[in-house]
């Protein structure tokens, strides 16, 4: 055991050293102060010691109060962070910018896009922090909008945003009516990565070329086709039912058949990055059976024509949905979206099989157990391995917006124009679990975090002040990306970032696209999950009474913390001792067989050298010469040689004997003869 605990020193200062690394600061506090009138309502959950004043607000004009009979007012911060997150769609818009813009630091640009195909190209939105434009994610955040809208309009009119949520939906729509110019032809993009992620700048020099990307009858995109088709479905359901406007909605709606006809009749089927390689850069399709699926089921919704509610059906069973049903929600992967929209959609009427209401509870339940590859992370993100690195934010923006649509239709409480949409397969307990699920799934985006942070742009000192967006930055050159300017110029409000990673670890960092970059399918979620709050919340959000600066988290070492690898390092030692105790205590006679045996050969050798030679016989008392014999040592000297053999030096000899010599011992006693007559005699 001595040799044992010596060998510990080096694992004691190894773990001294990891516990000094506790006191590292991982990230600096940002610096900010608001100015605003702090508001009245705090979170009653959250334990600080102050409520912070509201974040300052830009200056969007107000819009004439919808007409609407509502018990009370919402809280002013959720619908603060509804107005701003269509706001956010408006600093992402390209071609010529209406009267109205109220983001007025950006400009026209982009105003030759499609010139290269003889079409008007201009106009909808760039994708992300850079100045591409996409149809895939475009299509995707229209739908999710739409469908919010649907589901959420109460929440658009008690805040006063029906107005830009129309705004917001009609400049997408517009533009993907420009890219459908017939029935046969889809335009799915207008630049190049290649291009654009080497410019670093203001929209008033984006580079050249800008090259447009179609597929079409010949060369198809079987999932973008379907996609594009949900989107004009969806959102000329919106237009129909809630925003009234039905011409417009009949201009989508054809729209919607003529592109979902052209998804199942275009040969060979295939993902449209087959036709269009330059996509594969950023917006590759992992398969196009889950975007017909999505097609089927808002057509469906749109039309309650049977036929599609049958095609939905046989699309979800080409996926083997018992498999594929736990992806996360993306812009790439719409199952669990198709198993809700199905779900609400037949409920009601002669297509209500049960099927999707299993389907969909079987969804939301998995996603609120978090099995692999998804898992919650130690501040509670939903977190799921493969899909969140990119953008964790989003993908619990989108379960949350998934359980909350779930909810509300178990609830019959809406959705798609039908306030008695119960389908009442469930338990009121299911209902508050996913409720629950979304609100935690909230909370964690509004700062109810472990770094205290809103990922939400513009709200509190400690949300992003630097995300990833060229023309936000203010910067010239992507040389100088993180250092100029030092801040971001302008302030890009209700943008959502990418979020932290799988520690809750955040880095605000203009080049980080990873954590900081914003895009159109972030907030696509984000826009219905605040009109859910404005209708639903008596209470304001996390980030209200969270004060300025980051806390201090533990530095992460090789991807894990450090106490982490100090109960690992320690937890090594005490299995490395118990299993040498276990094997010591079964070796037990083994041992001390080996030790007996060590010891006598240790004493044979000892008697090989010599030393057995150097003992004597000594005569017992009245004993005769072999009887009664014992042995002891002839002369020190021998005695000594034995000694230093057994590793014990020797004592030094006295001073008045250093020069003698040693003398010999005493010869034994002369035995005399015996007389003859002494022997007769004896």
């Amino acid at each position: 055991m001595k040799s044992a605990r010596a060998s510990l020193w080096p694992i004691v200062a190894l773990l001294s050293v990891c516990i000094g690394a506790l006191a590292q600061d991982p990230a600096a506090p940002i610096e900010g102060t608001p100015s605003a009138t702090p508001s009245s309502t705090v979170r009653p959950t959250l334990s600080v010691s102050k409520t912070w004043p509201l974040a300052s607000a830009p200056t969007f004009p107000d819009q004439p109060r919808d007409s609407i009979d509502s018990p009370s007012f919402p809280d002013p911060e959720y619908v603060k962070l509804l107005d701003y997150t269509l706001a956010f769609y408006e600093a992402q818009r390209s071609g010529k910018l209406p009267a109205d813009q109220r983001v007025t630091w950006r400009r026209d640009s982009a105003m030759n896009d499609g010139k290269d195909v003889g079409l008007d190209l201009s106009g909808g939105y760039y994708d992300a922090g850079d100045y591409l434009k996409f149809i895939f994610p475009l299509t995707f955040s229209l739908s999710e909008t739409c469908w919010g809208g649907l589901e959420f309009f109460e929440g658009y009119q008690l805040a006063n945003e029906t107005l830009y949520l129309d705004r917001m939906v009609r400049w997408g729509m517009d533009w993907l009516i420009k890219a459908h110019p017939n029935n046969n032809t889809l335009y799915v993009q207008v630049g190049l990565s290649e291009v654009d992620n080497n410019y670093w700048g203001p929209d008033t020099s984006i580079p050249l070329p800008r090259p447009s990307f179609q597929v079409n009858s010949t060369h198809p995109g079987t999932d973008v086709m379907a996609d594009a088709a949900a989107a004009f479905a969806s959102c000329a359901m919106l237009y129909r039912d809630k925003l009234n406007d039905a011409t417009y909605a009949s201009t989508l709606q054809s729209h919607a058949d003529a592109l979902f006809r052209l998804a199942e009749t275009a040969m060979p089927q295939q993902v449209y990055q087959t036709v269009v390689p330059a996509a594969s850069c950023c917006y590759a399709s992992s398969g196009f059976v889950d975007e017909l699926a999505w097609g089927a089921a808002w057509m469906y919704k749109l039309t309650k024509d049977a036929s599609y509610a049958q095609k939905a059906s046989k699309y979800m069973d080409q996926l083997n949905t018992p498999t594929v049903q736990l992806n996360p929600i993306t812009w790439d992967d719409k199952t669990g979206l198709v198993y809700i929209l199905m779900a609400g959609a037949t409920a009601g009427t002669a297509d209500n099989n049960g099927k999707w209401q299993g389907l969909s509870e079987q969804f939301a339940d998995t996603t609120r157990r978090a099995p692999k590859p998804c898992s919650f992370t130690k501040g509670g993100l939903y977190y799921c391995n493969g899909n969140s690195g990119d953008d964790s934010t989003v993908v619990a923006a989108n379960a949350a917006f998934a359980l909350h649509l779930l909810a509300n239709q178990m609830a019959g409480s809406g959705g798609g124009g039908n306030n008695n949409n119960n389908v009442g397969a469930s338990t009121q307990g299911k209902i508050d679990d996913y409720r629950s699920f979304a609100l935690g799934q909230i909370n964690y985006l509004l700062g109810d975090n472990p770094l205290k942070t809103p990922y939400i742009v513009g709200v509190h000192p400690n949300s992003p002040i630097n995300p990833h967006s060229a023309p936000a930055s203010g910067g010239n050159s992507a040389d100088t990306i993180d250092s100029f300017p030092e801040k971001e110029t302008y302030t890009i409000y209700g943008a959502l970032v990418g979020g932290p990673d799988k520690n809750d670890r955040f880095e605000d960092k203009r080049s980080d696209w990873r954590q900081n970059e914003v895009a159109l399918d972030y907030n696509a979620p984000f826009n219905g999950l605040m009109a859910y709050q404005v209708m639903s919340s008596a209470v304001s959000p996390p980030y209200v009474v969270i004060p300025a600066g980051r806390p201090d988290l533990p530095p992460i070492l090789n991807g894990m913390e450090v106490w982490q690898i100090i109960l690992i390092v320690v937890g090594s030692i005490f299995v490395a001792i118990a299993i040498g105790a276990v094997i010591c205590y079964r070796k037990r006679h083994q041992i001390r067989a080996w030790a007996a045996s060590r010891k006598q050969n240790k004493y044979e050798r000892t008697a090989a050298a010599g030393y057995g030679n150097a003992m004597k016989p000594v005569r017992a008392a009245g004993g005769n010469n072999n009887e009664g014999m014992e042995e002891e040592p002839t002369n020190r000297s021998n005695q000594d040689h034995v000694v230093s053999h057994l590793a014990v030096p020797p004592p030094p000899p006295l001073r008045n004997q250093q020069s003698r010599p040693v003398p010999p011992p005493p010869l034994p006693p002369r035995e005399e003869p015996m007389l003859l007559q002494d022997a007769h005699r004896a």
